[in-house]
């Protein structure tokens, strides 16, 4: 009842706010004066947490170069690519509709894919939240052409559902740290 109760009271301060599902202009990254965003450098699967350790959505490592260049692997290692080298252009920045404006830092940086190499083409959509916390982490959500980046932030809004592992919160650590939320 809670979730659905800040739900509903998310999504309408974001209606009141004329908020549409791609308007990024009126928020900005809670990293905006971080170099890159923070979204530089190599991020694994926290392996404390068994809903993101265990989702199949969740690639094991990502790897990201200056907010421009990520690449996918299925291991922690890096020895599994899913797709490398993958380019991409910032898109500007949204609310979390279930967290947001409760946490003012619940922001979503969204990047969408320029590159045309078909094994990146899962990852066309990409919605993050940058680096944060202490330790270091992130959330990192992605979709193909059948998506878009109100369905990718719309998933906080999904029931839970242990099953399902829903909603999607994906947890990557900066390389070398486990245990990070």
């Amino acid at each position: 009842m809670k979730r659905s109760r800040l739900a509903l009271t998310s999504a309408i301060a974001l209606s009141l706010m004329g908020v549409s599902p791609l308007e990024a202009s009126d928020f900005k990254s809670p990293n905006a004066n971080v170099e890159y965003l923070g979204v530089n450098g190599v991020f694994t699967l926290d392996t404390s947490v068994p809903n993101s350790l265990h989702d199949p959505r969740n690639p094991g490592r990502i790897v990201f170069e200056r907010m421009e260049q990520f690449s996918f692997y299925r291991d922690l290692a890096g020895n599994n690519p899913i797709a490398q080298n993958c380019t991409y252009s910032y898109q500007g920045a949204l609310p979390d509709p279930f967290y947001y404006p409760e946490y003012q830092s619940s922001i979503w940086d969204l990047f969408e894919l320029t590159s045309e190499d078909p094994a990146c083409s899962a990852f066309k959509y990409v919605a993050l939240r940058a680096p944060h916390g202490d330790p270091i982490h992130m959330h990192v959500r992605y979709g193909g052409a059948d998506t878009n980046f109100q369905a990718l932030l719309g998933m906080s809004l999904d029931e839970p559902d242990a099953l399902e592992l829903n909603p999607w919160w994906s947890l990557y650590c900066a390389e070398g740290v486990t245990a990070c939320d």
